[in-house]
């Protein structure tokens, strides 16, 4: 049974965003066949890619596995599918789709949660080939780091590391792609040091269709204050991807962070058979757990900036509730010091986490153990096996609550008949510090006052395990929030969802006033519906939890 678990948390799937003006309005009917050139675009911001472009169609050995995401559980029969071979070919291909009246999506990594991608009939522009992370300019000629649509975290990490000896603080699944995970706000292991992956974009290229014309348009953080540029702009800084046209390149501060040398992980386990010995040692751990993050991840802190540490709550079939942990300094003490903190009070003492059973884990039978940067983040990459999977997510303000954790506890000790459990879980992030430097208004992505940021977890194989799966996540979830209707209401000691973890459970398109809208975006929805009307007035790029037109 494999039991890796994989924290896909962003939504990389799409890779969609949205776009501007300045490469003029190209419009081209018809798609390149196979190997031949793409037209280039007219006055580029930076080189011109010269790739070509293919359509895949139903009849090519390449069209099942292209039509299918990260998610098995989603899967699509598109008319055809574009692998995307520049900026020019995507306005080509865009413009032909919408000749043939066929509604484009878009996918990057592939790893999007829901079906958002899935598209009968319809067409798929795969930018998977897009993956070039280079030093560049910006519209404005300000030096930046450029990165196209469809690189993964891991293109984003080796590029920058590699040839320009910085880093960017995005997450911790590396086939995940940069075209869903960045303009959702993507987070990871070094944000607490360094913020949000959208507290360092600058500038957003973009196909859009405005007014019916298909055009590229490069929206700049330095744009006029309240022009169409600046909101498109401002729409990628958390907006989330599938609402506004097809990101090419996301441009990167040239300031961005050099990593550390070296770092500290750990990976540590409780073993649950002696957790069910002693339930109270459970809820020692949580509380623990919680209150140290509680009071260490202010904007102002100073010593513990630098731990990153995530919570495996698993299924006790799982056999073992797991903590790993990175700190970015040379000095180990702060981290045995919180490692000590988590295990006050408990009879249940830690064992070293060495194999699968959880996400995270070391090779090593060492309890921490430090190693140069790059080599440690290969070590914990969280990209799992191809299965299906449902998600769920919350950001905490505060220490759990009692209630909060006798709930984890009562669900993760329950079985249900039929269906395996071993790779569901409740996963715990910590969050804060720098994130919640910056005001909730001053990017699209709000959530910029909580400690701890969770994420409900379940993966299984047989699809006749569906039905159990579903329930399960959505009763454990339901419960935990019972007392402010089920949801993480904002305002109270949680705020809300994550949008790169979507959920149709928090209400869809089609419903009146779904939650989803309040829970990922909070007050600045409305201003999201006012780009949105600006740049895709006609709602080409649309999902189930996309951002909607103003009534």
């Amino acid at each position: 049974m494999n039991r890796e678990f994989s924290r896909r948390g962003f939504l990389g799937g799409t890779g969609m965003a949205a776009a501007g003006m300045t490469a003029a309005g190209i419009s081209v009917g018809g798609i390149p066949a196979a190997g031949q050139a793409a037209a280039e675009p007219v006055a580029p911001a930076e080189p011109v890619e010269r790739s070509e472009g293919v359509t895949v169609l139903p009849s090519d050995p390449r069209y099942e596995t292209l039509s299918q995401g990260f998610n098995q559980r989603w899967r699509s029969r598109p008319a055809y599918i574009r692998l995307v071979g520049g900026e020019a070919d995507a306005v080509t291909a865009l413009r032909s789709a919408l000749d043939r009246g066929l509604r484009p999506t878009v996918r990057g990594g592939g790893h999007c949660y829901e079906g958002f991608v899935d598209n009968d009939q319809g067409v798929i522009l795969d930018l998977s080939t897009l993956r070039g992370v280079r030093a560049a300019t910006d519209k404005f000629g300000a030096a930046t780091y450029a990165v196209e649509g469809g690189a993964t975290i891991w293109d984003m990490y080796t590029g920058l590391f590699r040839r320009y000896g910085v880093t960017l603080p995005a997450g911790s699944c590396y086939s995940v792609g940069a075209g869903g995970h960045i303009c959702g706000g993507g987070y990871g292991l070094l944000s607490r040091r360094h913020g949000l992956t959208v507290d360092h974009l600058v500038q957003v290229d973009v196909a859009t269709v405005r007014g019916g014309t298909v055009e590229v348009t490069r929206a700049n953080r330095a744009d006029p204050e309240g022009s169409p540029e600046r909101e498109l702009f401002w729409a990628h800084t958390g907006g989330g991807g599938g609402s506004f046209g097809v990101v090419l390149r996301y441009h990167l501060a040239h300031a961005l962070p050099k990593p550390p040398p070296r770092v500290w992980l750990s990976s540590v386990a409780w073993k649950w058979s002696e957790l069910l010995r002693n339930p109270e040692d459970f809820r020692i751990l949580l509380a623990n757990f919680g209150a140290f993050f509680a009071a260490h991840s202010g904007p102002s802190e100073t010593v513990y900036q630098g731990l990153f540490s995530i919570l495996h709550l698993t299924h006790h079939s799982n056999g073992n509730v797991v903590l790993f942990s990175q700190w970015d300094e040379p000095d180990p003490a702060p981290l045995d010091a919180f490692l000590a903190e988590v295990e006050a009070g408990m009879r249940t003492k830690a064992t070293v986490q060495t194999d699968q059973a959880g996400l995270l884990f070391l090779p090593y039978p060492d309890r921490r153990r430090q190693l140069p940067w790059l080599q440690a983040t290969m070590t914990v990459n969280g990209s799992g096996a191809n299965q299906r999977g449902k998600y769920k997510s919350a950001y905490h303000r505060t220490a759990f609550t009692p209630a909060q954790i006798d709930t984890w506890w009562t669900w993760l000790t329950k079985d249900v008949e039929g269906v395996d459990l071993t790779q569901t879980l409740v996963q715990i992030d910590s969050y804060g510090c720098r994130v919640n430097d910056r005001g909730p208004a001053e990017t699209a992505a709000p959530q910029r006052d909580s400690v701890l940021k969770l994420q409900y977890q379940t993966y299984w194989t047989d699809p006749a395990q569906d039905a159990g799966h579903l329930a399960y996540l959505r009763g454990l979830y339901e419960d935990t929030y019972r007392t402010t209707g089920g949801i993480p209401e904002i305002g109270t000691d949680t705020d809300g969802a994550y949008v790169n973890y979507p959920d149709v459970d928090l209400g869809t398109t089609a419903d009146r006033n779904p939650a989803y809208q309040r829970l990922y975006y909070k007050q600045n929805y409305t201003r999201l519906q006012h780009a949105k009307k600006t740049w895709d007035d006609q709602n080409v790029f649309h999902h189930a939890q996309s951002i909607t037109l103003p009534s």
